[in-house]
């Protein structure tokens, strides 16, 4: 691989979709974007407000388009060195953030997570593997695209209400993230 892959864990997944905006945050990555098939079968759905305000509906993810136009990559592990680091990271991590950073690290991807313990893991088991989180894509994605305004907010506000996601206060983009929702 001449350029490092970039691959979703299932939060980071969740978030992008939920943005109403995955085509285009798909776009702006200028290497190719990849989840493991455990992320796939933890990615189900993304919430919808309805018209009650504690009821939500929910809208499945379905990537076939984006996996079949190969914006997206469905890869699975494949070499006893990827499986046998799968299953000892599975014994601390869900099995789509295990099988995601065993990817990582054996075919130097840089990952894209929110998970507090998945990057713990990934910085003890690969500190040379790029960690990027949702509010990075986001910055970068808003940036490069030159997306209005309103976009911006609405696509944030879409991930934190559809997928339930609000970055920590001590998150390095804390402040660019509330500066957008205004």
């Amino acid at each position: 691989m001449s350029e490092r892959w970039v691959i979703f864990d299932a939060c980071s997944l969740i978030n992008f979709y939920a943005s109403g905006f995955f085509e285009s945050i798909l776009s702006s990555f200028k290497t190719q974007s990849c989840i493991v098939e455990q992320v796939k079968k933890e990615s189900l759905f993304v919430r919808k407000p309805s018209d009650l305000q504690s009821m939500y509906d929910y809208d499945p993810i379905i990537l076939e388009r984006y996996t079949q136009s190969g914006q997206l990559k469905l890869v699975k592990l494949e070499t006893e060195i990827e499986k046998d680091l799968f299953i000892k990271l599975a014994k601390r991590l869900d099995d789509g953030e295990a099988a995601t950073i065993a990817l990582a690290v054996t075919r130097e991807m840089d990952v894209v997570t929110d998970d507090k313990k998945a990057i713990q893991t990934l910085n003890e088991e690969a500190p040379n593997i790029e960690t990027l989180t949702t509010l990075d894509i986001m910055k970068d994605w808003c940036e490069n695209t030159l997306m209005r305004k309103e976009d911006i907010k609405l696509a944030l506000e879409n991930i934190c209400i559809c997928a339930n996601y609000e970055p920590r206060k001590n998150h390095h983009l804390f402040q660019w993230w509330t500066s957008q929702l205004i």
